[in-house]
């Protein structure tokens, strides 16, 4: 590696400084300096540099170690797509979320010092956890590929934020409403927008969104049993099957339901809830096959978003933004919006809606 150079010539100059001084006081090495250069060309050198080579790599292995495992955080940063992060010589970043791209605009060598590996400028191989250091003289350039990411700095660093959509602001305005918690993820506020949404996680945003999360966790339940869903999450689910707002997934042979908690939410699954959120009726206004295109029907999506839901991968980032936008959404028969609805309950407090989308003024996609 580009790196390892200096080191390994540096300590093959001293020790051949070494050879030559006690080759000059035996008998035999300067009367005959055609052996003792052969042997410094065949033997010396070429085991020397292997040694030294071996060396480095250890050392380099070691510091690294004592890196990853010093448990220095840093400073963590939520970030967006197209967002650009700059480190200077000496600074590092550890993704810990998200995807990462080299910009071909960066100079100097970057070092991932999990593996001891330098990355060619450009690379698109970033990997999740592990370290990446900018070497001396080096200017190198981040862009974030993923819609969201979380990032861990050690050092000085500069980000150009992009104008790409900031679902991370969003998640944190819905928090302060407290509609949105995130999950038990350690890093990221929780928000853990990443991953895909599970369908336990579906429903209790939904709950949340009909101002009826506190009446589902008070419910005593109705006897049914549910085979897959966890303890925490069993008062939702039963308020949601017995109020018909989940029908499940199937009942099995002791008539027991079957949920599907920790199964993938599809964008239509969501779509489906926030429609009934808004007093919409399944197989009038719409059907749970074609809620994407109904809701583009009934104004609640834009054209945007329904290609958003129907061409990308359906991330916890987009249940955020629908949840947000939603809350503008006019109610069926024009009682006010879905925001006007869980104030008016005491669901949301008006002044923390009104503190957390002060600051929001992103237009929809």
């Amino acid at each position: 590696m580009k790196h390892k150079e200096p080191i390994a010539l540096l300590l093959i100059g001293v020790l051949l400084s070494g050879v030559l001084t006690v080759g000059a006081s035996e008998a035999g090495s300067v009367g005959d300096p055609l052996i003792a250069l052969n042997w410094l060309k065949e033997t010396f050198i070429p085991g020397a540099v292997a040694d030294v080579e071996n060396r480095v790599d250890e050392k380099l292995e070691e510091i690294g170690d004592q890196i990853i495992s010093s448990g220095a955080r840093g400073i963590e940063l939520r970030v967006k797509r197209s967002d650009i992060l700059w480190l200077e010589s000496g600074s590092s970043l550890t993704p810990l979320a998200g995807t990462l791209s080299l910009s071909d605009s960066s100079q100097g060598v970057v070092i991932d010092v999990t593996s001891g590996a330098e990355i060619p400028l450009g690379s698109k191989e970033i990997a999740i956890s592990h370290r990446y250091l900018a070497a001396e003289d080096s200017r190198i350039a981040f862009i974030v590929d993923s819609d969201t990411a979380v990032i861990q700095f050690n050092g000085a660093y500069e980000r150009e934020a992009s104008g790409e959509i900031d679902y991370n602001a969003l998640a944190e305005a819905l928090k302060t409403m407290g509609l949105f918690r995130g999950s038990d993820v350690p890093y990221g506020s929780g928000f853990d927008l990443e991953s895909g949404p599970t369908r336990i996680q579906g429903l209790v945003m939904f709950l949340r969104l009909i101002g009826e999360e506190q009446l589902a966790l008070n419910y005593p339940g109705s006897g049914i049993t549910f085979t897959d869903v966890p303890e925490w999450a069993e008062p939702y689910v039963a308020y949601a099957y017995d109020r018909g707002y989940t029908k499940g997934q199937e009942i099995d042979s002791q008539w027991r339901v079957i949920f599907g908690s920790d199964q993938a939410l599809a964008a239509r699954d969501y779509v489906t809830f926030l429609l009934r959120a808004l007093g919409y009726e399944d197989g009038n206004a719409f059907t749970w096959e074609s809620a994407i295109s109904n809701a583009q029907t009934l104004g609640v999506l834009t054209a945007g978003e329904g290609r958003l839901l129907t061409e990308k991968p359906f991330l916890r980032a987009q249940v955020v933004y629908l949840s947000y936008m939603s809350l503008s959404a006019q109610l069926v028969g024009g009682d006010g919006t879905l925001l006007d609805k869980l104030i008016s309950s005491g669901a949301v407090s008006a002044t923390a809606a009104d503190l957390s989308m002060a600051d929001l003024t992103g237009q929809r996609i």
